[in-house]
């Protein structure tokens, strides 16, 4: 997911198909910044078996870093513009997945025997 967000980046003009109705561009970051988060959090959750608070604050940072990353690369891509509103919205969309995954997939799951 993250290697098709580098290719997006690197694109002049983004496909119409990734903006279907006029100003859906802060959407569209918080949106994708949440299927990762989520993707991100099952990984360290479950693969790496981390603690709840290491899980958010670290997800929450590097969310944070890809963001600024990937709008710095931007920067050198010609018709495309660094926003801050967009690092708002990778980082909303993230802070939003992390809440709903400890909040909510992480109360259904049971307790791990043992």
């Amino acid at each position: 997911m993250m290697g098709v967000q580098l290719w997006l980046s690197s694109r002049s003009r983004l496909p119409d198909a990734l903006s279907p109705f006029p100003g859906s561009d802060k959407l569209a970051h918080g949106g994708w910044f949440f299927l990762l988060a989520l993707l991100a959090w099952r990984a360290a959750r479950d693969g790496e078996g981390w603690a709840r608070r290491r899980r958010v604050v670290g997800l929450l940072v590097a969310a944070a870093a890809w963001a600024v990353s990937d709008e710095a690369h931007q920067s050198f891509v010609p018709g495309r513009a660094v926003e801050a509103a967009d690092l708002l919205a990778d980082v909303a969309g993230t802070a939003l997945a992390l809440a709903l995954a400890e909040g909510v997939l992480f109360a259904r799951r049971p307790p791990r025997a043992g």
